[in-house]
């Protein structure tokens, strides 16, 4: 039998230890943290990762992305951007594949022009008389003019009150109109028939219609030149005629045109294919003697592109403003040629201010508006059938300058799908920026400082 008294104790004992476990149980929850999280150091959150994007891969994305369009099924693309300052090509596809250049012809007419004649350069158009002339009866007079591309009615009318104030008072021969400083050849090589109507010669005003008969737009400014001295009360007894002026005449009268800067803006920017064809066969008898033909003026191009850049890229020019198809270029030769005028102090300002302004003026006064590249980006466009250019400059977010050409050909139907490709590739150029892109977490780009 086991004594009463021990059994009480046992009792006693048991209640003890499990007392004791429960104590244990509590203390290993209150250990555990459950309960009271105060006593756990809470740990620090780790940040999560981010993910860097190089601005260039971006960039190049973006444009990989705009030539998936359809357009590029059939057509041909021809791209080359360079950043100026340090030559870094940034860009570039299929830069030496050839293609009609159209107007961005001019970009190498302007710069040929004012590296060869200089910015201060003037057309003459000039009215002779013979050596032995008395003051107020003459003979023949003589009217000849040098390719001054902008000349004006108003201008042959102030060349008569320059005859009137030398005292000038009868013509008794003919006025004899020379435009022998250019060649006979009316059409470009290779123009489309559309585009014969330009007839240019060494004397032309735009707004005055070939004479009948003749089509020479030269002896219907020589007979606006009789009618004026006439209305004056210049007694003219002869007919207009052509001819040459004599070795021995003197200088009568001389009208000269703006300088050779403003004239390239009014070429450049509304894409004006008078002027060009004018001042590159002006700058054949200028550079290689004349009479000025296009021959010569591509021959001066080639000479001048050949002083810049040794031996340039293949490429074939004809005419100055770009109407003709046998023109061939590349956006390698394109963005070569934008480098050097860019980085040439003498040149870069003229040719600069020449270029037409996205959104603002010119034939990109409707393109590019309310984005980025409005009133930054300046370039010269090109456009025939089939064929659109873009080639300039732009300015990036960090002020880094960018010079690029875009060639887009082989298509058939509106130019509308390669302009706005050519809008979104210099949108992006000149919302670049060689700052590091993060991509965070939560979706959103974020720019790092």
């Amino acid at each position: 039998m086991f004594p009463f008294h021990n059994l009480h104790n046992c009792v006693i004992i048991v209640t003890i230890m499990k007392n004791y476990a429960i104590l244990l149980i509590c203390f290993a929850l209150l250990f555990s943290g459950c309960g009271i999280s105060v006593l756990k150091p809470k740990p620090s959150e780790t940040p999560l990762p981010t993910t860097p994007i190089d601005p260039l891969e971006k960039l190049h994305t973006d444009i990989d992305v705009v030539l998936q369009e359809t357009l590029f099924i059939t057509a041909s693309v021809g791209i080359k951007i360079v950043a100026v300052e340090t030559g870094e090509v940034v860009y570039e596809k299929n830069p030496y594949k050839l293609h009609h250049p159209a107007s961005t012809t001019k970009l190498f007419t302007a710069a040929t022009a004012l590296a060869k004649l200089g910015s201060d350069y003037q057309f003459e158009t000039t009215v002779y008389v013979d050596a032995d002339a008395d003051t107020q009866v003459i003979g023949d007079i003589y009217l000849k003019g040098r390719a001054d591309p902008v000349l004006q009615p108003q201008d042959i009318v102030k060349l008569v009150d320059t005859l009137l104030e030398t005292g000038l008072k009868s013509i008794q021969g003919d006025i004899v109109v020379d435009t022998t400083y250019l060649d006979t050849v009316r059409e470009g090589p290779g123009w489309m028939w559309d585009d014969r109507p330009l007839r240019i010669s060494a004397l032309s005003i735009r707004q005055i219609e070939p004479e009948p008969g003749t089509r020479s737009r030269a002896l219907a400014c020589g007979y606006l030149l009789k009618n004026e001295l006439m209305e004056k009360g210049i007694e003219v007894t002869g007919d207009v005629v052509p001819g040459t002026v004599p070795l021995d005449a003197r200088t009568a009268a001389k009208h000269l045109s703006p300088p050779l800067a403003d004239i390239i803006k009014l070429m450049n920017k509304p894409s004006d294919n008078w002027i060009a064809e004018l001042l590159f066969k002006t700058i054949g008898a200028e550079v290689m003697g004349e009479p000025g033909t296009w021959q010569k003026g591509r021959e001066a191009v080639n000479e001048f592109l050949a002083e810049i850049m040794g031996e340039p890229p293949v490429h074939r020019f004809v005419d100055g403003s770009g109407l003709s198809r046998y023109n061939l270029l590349n956006a390698e030769l394109l963005t070569k040629l934008l480098v050097y005028m860019y980085r040439n102090f003498e040149l870069m300002p003229e040719y600069l201010a020449s270029l037409p302004i996205a959104g603002t003026d010119g034939t990109l006064i409707n393109r590019m508006q309310d984005v980025s590249a409005e009133k930054v980006l300046r370039a010269k466009t090109g456009t025939l059938s089939g064929v659109s250019a873009l080639a300039g400059y732009t300015i990036t977010a960090d002020d880094e300058v960018f010079a690029f050409g875009i060639l887009i050909s082989h298509y058939v139907g509106s130019a509308t799908p390669a302009r706005d490709i050519q809008d979104h590739i210099g949108n992006y150029l000149t919302g670049f920026s060689r700052h590091p892109v993060r991509n965070v977490n939560n979706g959103k780009l974020s720019q790092d400082e």
